[in-house]
């Protein structure tokens, strides 16, 4: 048997949220919410036992105000609205940062109703809008106004439209200054980023903890970057595992993934990756002027121009480029397993670079999401191949991590070249969640036939047989690499193979050996060209038309996982599916469960490029 089904729920799902009441919708009372901010209101009311205020600059300190949702009344949402830099020049109150507005003249907070500790996974969902398109910062701090860190989730991109925003992150000791006394309870957004200003909107919000399993014995090296080494069709880059900024390395630019090139050195495939350095110029045509700036025209008054040699490298704002840091020109070594304190990490590279010289290592969150400087020692570099191995434990500095960061201007000569290959970058098998294991998912639409009767339905497994790097897919639905999730979401322990008897779940979508009322199965005698042939049976499950299952299919590889979320229906309703996926329709056009075209959705379930999706 190859298709695994489960609830859908993760061992280590054990998510609390700490905001009370996130959808904006409880009693008129402003201390019922987690919600606070600082803005510049006027004549609020309040208790001064709630601890609202005034500040000294007459800034409003208190709860966030909690209005009628402009574009969906009947629904209740936050509004914060940050005033420009004109307004608060006028006001004589403005909160400045190097003469101009702070970005923090206006926040918006989470206010948790407990602290979190160092070392806790911390994950933010919000839904979001503004009055303009904008963004906005979000900082760490113990409690609002009460700053700790710069930085918690990064910065937020919002729009004129409602959206869905999740984030997540491991909390540090920058986070939470437990030794000074001041823990995490808030998140603060930064909302003055515009300096016209702008009109925010918060609804649907939460702010939940959890606490991570301590890092296990090691049991056996996992491989978190999967395919670092072989020939230059298997190094992929599809889930950003090699990335580098490319921007600042002096070739044309773009920010972009490391390129594959055949080294010049043994003609093997490579990752190539370039620093820039100060003695690069090249001539520049600009318009004249005189020494009183002035523009030099000709008789009949058009610019004239001079020719003149500039440094090629050039900021944005268009000074040159006096200072290189050596992150100028970074390379990036990213996975999906994030790392806690006390856990074992190996990490192996093979490196050369066209001029000798060091290179650096950081430990970041992201590509480009600083978290410490240092994670290895520095590489020391030459003409010829070196393999470079480490093998060590993450410290509380850098937990919450993902990504090893390579500073390549330490050398600023001149230009420089590096390659790399045959990249490892291993955990603990043990300490990586089945939520890092699983490397992509898709959602699919499958049949409920009437009772007792059974159906075929097919499985596009294209998508799976790429990301899990199979090249044989009827050797792969006979390997014994599937596991099937149980009713409390846990793996069981032994992998099962197509000739067991197939897999039953019951009608919350949870495998089971016994009680099930649908079965499931696959043939691998007529599966071919990555399609899957299924055997759905139902074994006495009274449905009704509208009745659906939601449960979870896993095809999993060497210790990785794809995941389908798949959505049963009735057989009528998914003959209809299967008819419209089969229309020659252009490919944003929607449909619900009974196969009708569908203009404006609300929310529930449908149907798009024949595949199922959910509108919340």
């Amino acid at each position: 048997m190859a298709a695994l089904l489960c609830s859908g729920a993760f061992a280590q799902s054990n998510w609390k949220d700490l905001v009370v009441n996130g959808n904006m919708e409880g009693a008129q009372d402003p201390q019922w919410s987690s919600f606070w901010c600082h803005d510049w209101r006027e004549g609020v009311e309040f208790d001064a036992e709630s601890g609202q205020q005034y500040d000294a600059g007459g800034q409003f300190q208190g709860f966030a105000e909690i209005i009628e949702d402009p574009v969906n009344p009947g629904n209740h949402c936050a509004r914060v609205i940050a005033r420009s830099e004109a307004e608060a020049d006028a006001a004589g109150n403005k909160v400045a940062d190097n003469g101009s507005l702070a970005t923090w003249d206006c926040q918006f907070f989470i206010y948790a109703n407990e602290t979190m500790p160092e070392g806790a996974e911390v994950r933010m969902t919000i839904r979001v809008r503004a009055e303009k398109n904008g963004s906005f910062q979000t900082q760490a701090h113990y409690q609002p106004g009460n700053y700790n860190y710069w930085s918690m989730f990064g910065d937020v991109n919002v729009t004129t439209e409602w959206k869905e925003i999740q984030v997540s992150a491991t909390i540090g000791s920058d986070q939470t200054q437990e030794a000074n006394g001041k823990f995490f309870q808030s998140v603060a957004f930064n909302l003055s980023t515009d300096k016209e200003g702008n009109v925010f909107y918060f609804d649907d919000v939460k702010l939940e903890v959890r606490t991570p399993e301590a890092p296990h014995e090691l049991s056996e090296w996992l491989d978190i970057v999967r395919n670092g080494i072989e020939s230059k069709d298997q190094i992929t880059f599809s889930n950003g595992t090699f990335t580098t900024f490319t921007g600042r390395d002096g070739t044309d630019g773009i920010d972009r993934p490391a390129r594959i090139v055949s080294d010049p050195v043994d003609g093997q495939p490579a990752l190539e990756v370039k620093s820039i350095g100060y003695n690069n110029t090249m001539e520049q045509q600009k318009e004249a002027v005189d020494e009183d700036n002035n523009p030099i025209l000709d008789e009949e008054g058009n610019p004239t121009y001079t020719t003149e040699i500039v440094p090629i490298y050039i900021k944005e704002n268009g000074d040159t480029l006096t200072n290189i840091d050596d992150w100028q020109s970074q390379f990036f070594v990213s996975h999906k397993h994030v790392f806690h304190t006390g856990e074992k990490i190996k990490f192996a590279i093979e490196a050369r670079a066209e001029q000798p010289t060091n290179i650096g290592t950081q430990i970041h969150k992201g590509p480009g999401d600083y978290k410490h400087w240092q994670l290895f020692n520095d590489l020391s570099l030459t003409e010829e191949w070196q393999r470079f191995e480490f093998e060590q434990e993450i410290t509380g500095d850098q937990t919450g991590t993902s990504t090893v960061a390579f500073n390549l201007n330490i050398y600023k000569d001149g230009d420089n070249t590096y390659y790399f290959r045959n990249i490892e970058f291993c955990c603990n098998e043990a300490d990586a969640t089945d939520e890092e294991r699983t490397l992509d998912s898709e959602n699919v639409v499958l049949p409920i036939p009437a009772k007792g009767q059974e159906t075929t339905a097919d499985l596009d497994m294209s998508n799976a047989i790429s990301t899990l790097l199979v090249s044989d897919f009827s050797g792969f639905l006979l390997e014994k690499s599937m596991k099937m999730p149980t009713a409390d979401g846990t793996l069981m322990e032994e992998p099962v193979s197509i000739g067991d008897d197939g897999a039953v779940i019951d009608e919350n979508g949870a495998f089971v050996e016994d009680g099930g009322v649908i079965g499931f199965d696959v043939d691998p005698e007529t599966s071919a060209d990555n399609i899957a042939k299924l055997t759905i049976a139902n074994f006495g499950g009274d449905f009704t038309a509208d009745q659906t299952i939601a449960s979870r299919i896993y095809f999993i590889r060497n210790g990785w996982y794809y995941l389908y979320n798949v959505t049963f229906v009735d057989q009528a309703i998914y003959d209809g599916i299967e008819n419209v996926a089969t229309q020659a329709m252009g490919k944003e056009t929607i449909y619900d469960l009974a196969g009708r075209k569908v203009v404006t959705p609300t929310k529930g379930i449908y149907i798009k490029n024949g595949k199922k999706f959910i509108l919340k």
